[in-house]
Order: C-alpha cells, then sequence, then structure tokens
C-alpha cells in the first residue's frame, strides 16, 4: 500500500489540478472605440466599427478590450498567458450584459478569456461579470469625464476631473495613445492598475507611468460626427 501510495504521489497533477501562475495585480483595458476604428483601415472595416454612431460613443465611451492578471515589472512577453482552465461558456444574462460594454462580440471574448481568462483563476461569468461591473464604474466616472475633454485628451486635465470624484482610480489610470497615418497620436485605450480583489491601485506601485505613448501629455480624439 505504501508502494502505491508513493507511486500516485509522484504523478503529475491533472490539468485541472494545476495551481494557476502567480500574478500581482489586473490590467483593465478599455478602449476609446473610434480612435480604435480611426487606427487602420482593418479596424474600420470591423462591424463595430461601420456602425459606431455619436450616440454610441455618447452612451458608452469606453468598451472593454480586456482584464488581464499581470506579473509586476516584467516584460509584455514574461506575463502569464493561456493557462489552464475551463472552457468559454457564458449563461444568457452575462453575454446579455457583455454586448453593451464589449461590442466586438463573442469573438473577442472568446480570445481574452482563453488568453488571460484563464489565468484569472475565475470562472467565465465571474470573469466576464467583473469586467461588466468594471467598465460601468468606470464609464460613469473617466468616460465623462473623457467626453468633457472634447476632440483633445490632455491628460493632466483628465486626472483632475476623474480626481475630483475619484482619486484612487485617477492614479490606478494609464492613458495610451498610438500614432496614426498621418503622425497624429490618438488616444488608444484607457487602463486602469488593480489590486487582485479588483480595488484600483496607484500605477505607479507596479511600476507603470500614468501616461503611455502621449506626446506632450495629450492625445486627440476621433469623435465620430
Amino acid at each position: 500500500m505504501r508502494r502505491l501510495l508513493l507511486a500516485l504521489s509522484l504523478l503529475p497533477l491533472a490539468p485541472s489540478a494545476r495551481a494557476q501562475p502567480a500574478f500581482d495585480y489586473y490590467l483593465f483595458s478599455l478602449s476609446i472605440a473610434p480612435d480604435f476604428c480611426a487606427a487602420s483601415k482593418r479596424n474600420a472595416g470591423k462591424d463595430e466599427c461601420r456602425t459606431l454612431t455619436a450616440a454610441d460613443f455618447q452612451q458608452t465611451p469606453l468598451t472593454i478590450h480586456g482584464l488581464w492578471p499581470n506579473r509586476a515589472r516584467v516584460s509584455v512577453n514574461q506575463q502569464p498567458h493561456d493557462c489552464d482552465g475551463p472552457p468559454f461558456t457564458l449563461s444568457r444574462d452575462v453575454a446579455d450584459a457583455l454586448r453593451r460594454w464589449m461590442p466586438a462580440g463573442p469573438g473577442l471574448a472568446r480570445y481574452e478569456w482563453r488568453k488571460h481568462g484563464t489565468c484569472s483563476g475565475l470562472a467565465p461569468d465571474a470573469y466576464f461579470t467583473a469586467e461588466i461591473d468594471l467598465a460601468q464604474k468606470a464609464n460613469a466616472v473617466i468616460g465623462q469625464a473623457v467626453l468633457q475633454q472634447g476632440d483633445t485628451v490632455r491628460i493632466a486635465d483628465l486626472q483632475r476631473r476623474v480626481a475630483a470624484t475619484d482619486p484612487a482610480l485617477a492614479a490606478a489610470m494609464i492613458v495610451d495613445c498610438r500614432f496614426v497615418r498621418g503622425g497624429t497620436a490618438l488616444v488608444d485605450e484607457i487602463r486602469l492598475t488593480l489590486d487582485r480583489d479588483l480595488h484600483p491601485i496607484p500605477a505607479a506601485s507596479v511600476g507603470l507611468g500614468q501616461n503611455s505613448g502621449c506626446p506632450a501629455g495629450q492625445g486627440g480624439i476621433a469623435v465620430p460626427r
């Protein structure tokens, strides 16, 4: 019996029993839809871009890209990804609620779950429900502040506006810009650093700055007309 128990103890763990890789914080990434659409012809041809209206942008200025378990102060290629986890399945209620906040649809949700969600240790419904809750809160504060900026986001001004309502959220905010054809820098995404319980933490606490590639601390918004 002792030999049998010893042999069993030496067997590799089944994939479902493996511990999830350690991570230090979450990076929650939110897209500014019109800027995503203006970034390339390929993006502009996507369904969610061809149907995007000014009313859509006003209603939901920030849409979900993803919620990423991250390690602090390591390069992108060392971040957790494609972990062992349950298959991608969502209840109807969660799938319906996700449509507004992730207009790219189930294809993006499935990809994000496989690459990032499986590393969170959460079930799919819990993972995407957390994203929906975070997107609602971010839009209520940061999204409204973005709309007040017009066609140019000045990071210092945006931080002040957000801090007036939620100082912790302002400290967690990273404004990420991307250069598009013609040399224009558009605000590509707004990201938030969160602890493992999904509460905001200062971006500086995990080695990140609040300006990511925005020249002179500002970037444009391709506001739909």
